[in-house]
């Protein structure tokens, strides 16, 4: 298998795992990725836009959604006044809480059938995978 041939496996893999393990009939798969990507402080929408590699105006109707539910809030930037950031509400920390706990949990799952003596290869591997990633795509 070559590199191309393991990202659209891997891709599918991780996608499957986020679509049945972590998305419900409230939460679907683009909504997971929203309440996941939205730091403590906030983020602006164009850089949301960014991180999860759609459209703005997409992106806009994914935190209106999300607004619906009171999980997310918008607010001009302080920073910059034409900027709009989203934050999580009370409500919205509490379902991102509940999603890391199920990743938590996943991770566990797949850490105990691991080789023992794979372990550590295998997250400094996986590490820097995501990082070559992020530096190639960071460059654009």
């Amino acid at each position: 298998m070559n590199y191309g041939e393991f990202l659209s496996s891997f891709l599918i893999d991780l996608q499957r795992l986020f679509r049945v393990e972590l998305s419900t009939e409230d939460l679907t798969y683009s909504q997971t990725l929203a309440i996941i990507s939205i730091p403590n402080d906030g983020i602006e929408m164009s850089e949301l836009s960014l991180l999860l590699g759609l459209d703005n105006s997409t992106v806009t109707r994914l935190v209106i959604r999300l607004e619906n539910k009171d999980w997310v809030k918008r607010k001009k930037s302080k920073r910059d006044q034409r900027a709009i950031k989203v934050f999580l509400t009370k409500s919205g920390i509490e379902v991102q809480q509940n999603i890391d706990k199920k990743l938590d949990a996943i991770g566990k799952k797949i850490y105990i059938n691991i080789n023992e003596n794979k372990k550590d290869n295998l997250f400094d591997s996986l590490s820097l995978f995501q990082w070559t990633l992020k530096k190639i795509f960071l460059k654009k």
